[in-house]
């Protein structure tokens, strides 16, 4: 079956994450995606060797953010190697950099000059901040992206200290699929209006998107919420409680007066029901520290599966806060296909997040594992009309 962007041709100059896993997206849906990388240092992804401190044989950051890619070398700070780049470009749909910004335009490689050589190229340009401002120039990685763009403080909650809860590099994660969705846009657009574009995303921005409803209030409001800590949830359908066996459970009831008296049935605790203090989500407020108590009193007394179908069959909405073990057998991804296996050149067969949107004609598949470093460098310049004369001259000279 076709995937929604076969035939699409993707030139790919970014590095790290904020980059590439919006091309990773894109080729789950078919792009070819062609990695450019420079001959001698490559993607200064391809050297780190662990993520969260543990070291595998497998570079698992690498892998995540350029399975399904073609790699060549090229290097772009010489003449020949802008040529062939601009060849390249010829042939392609898209063209994506996440350099700092003013670096494109001092190799040669920038909008201006792609767009010379291919009027309808759709060139996407991710930054930190934006290529704006008095920061515009500044680098960025996940930590710095949390921090400015007020994530890290809003995670933090009621801590008495903010971290950096790093762990799923949520900044970057979100730069990228606001770099995915973008480029889609681009796409269309050139399908429907026959335009190629200069397409400009940034970590804040995609900090700005995840964080539209909370910013979004605190723009209308003047007020930035302070949540409570979990012993004092103004609502206690809405919280997170500790269960007999030691495992956690999530109740999430924003419709707390609706959910309230079955929650307070399947605990035991009919007795709320008849108190008018605890008659309305308003009032049980004022009391949020004692109902949690007694919730967390109750929970303890049974293990937390048990829980779960009691407030299941109850109709009451909760889930089992999951560690990374519990969701690599989570019945519902097994049932959705939400992870994919490929197969290492080398270590073998390797599970990973696979694609996640369904389309029941066009869908989305994880084809190979991340390229060798250069793999596919002489096979993409044949493709394009190189001799291997020419070629075995751009060894020799340092341009690939």
């Amino acid at each position: 079956m076709k995937s929604p962007l076969d035939g699409i041709k993707i030139l790919d100059l970014t590095i790290f994450q904020n980059g590439p896993w919006g091309t990773v997206m894109l080729s789950d849906m078919g792009a070819d995606v062609l990695k450019i990388e420079d001959p001698v240092n490559g993607d200064p992804a391809r050297n780190i060797a662990a993520i969260g401190g543990v070291a595998k044989a497998v570079n698992a950051y690498f892998e995540t953010m350029n399975r399904n890619k073609k790699s060549m070398t090229l290097n772009l700070k010489t003449p020949e190697g802008r040529d062939i780049f601009f060849r390249l470009a010829k042939d392609a749909d898209v063209v994506v950099q996440n350099f700092r910004v003013g670096v494109v335009e001092k190799l040669g490689v920038d909008y201006e000059s792609v767009k010379r050589h291919n009027p309808k190229i759709i060139y996407a340009s991710v930054s930190g901040y934006g290529s704006k401002g008095p920061d515009a120039r500044e680098g960025v990685f996940d930590i710095l992206g949390q921090a400015r763009g007020g994530l890290m403080a809003l995670l933090a909650g009621a801590e008495p200290e903010i971290s950096y809860k790093g762990g799923g590099t949520i900044a970057d994660q979100m730069g990228a699929v606001t770099l995915a969705y973008a480029i889609l846009l681009g796409i269309v657009a050139r399908e429907r209006h026959g335009v190629g574009q200069h397409i400009e995303v940034s970590q804040l921005g995609g900090q700005l998107i995840l964080q539209a409803l909370a910013f979004n209030s605190f723009l209308a409001s003047g007020e930035q919420a302070k949540p409570r800590g979990r012993k004092e949830a103004a609502n206690p359908v809405f919280n997170i409680y500790k269960c007999g066996d030691g495992k956690w459970i999530a109740l999430g009831c924003p419709q707390a007066d609706r959910y309230w008296p079955d929650a307070c049935k399947v605990l035991g605790l009919e007795q709320y029901l008849k108190d008018p203090r605890y008659a309305t989500i308003q009032e049980r407020a004022k009391f949020a520290k004692e109902i949690v108590a007694e919730f967390d009193r109750v929970f303890a007394t049974r293990p937390r599966d048990e829980w779960i179908r009691a407030m299941k069959k109850a109709g009451v909405l909760c889930a089992p806060v999951q560690t990374y073990p519990d969701l690599a057998v989570d019945p519902q991804v097994t049932a959705n296909e939400y992870l994919a296996e490929l197969r290492h050149p080398t270590a073998g067969p390797m599970r990973q997040v696979g694609v996640t949107v369904k389309l029941s004609a066009t869908p989305g598949v994880v084809r190979k594992a991340a390229p060798e470093f250069g793999e596919s460098t002489e096979e993409v310049l044949q493709a394009h009309g190189y001799s291997w004369e020419q070629i075995a001259s751009f060894h020799e000279k340092k341009i690939i």
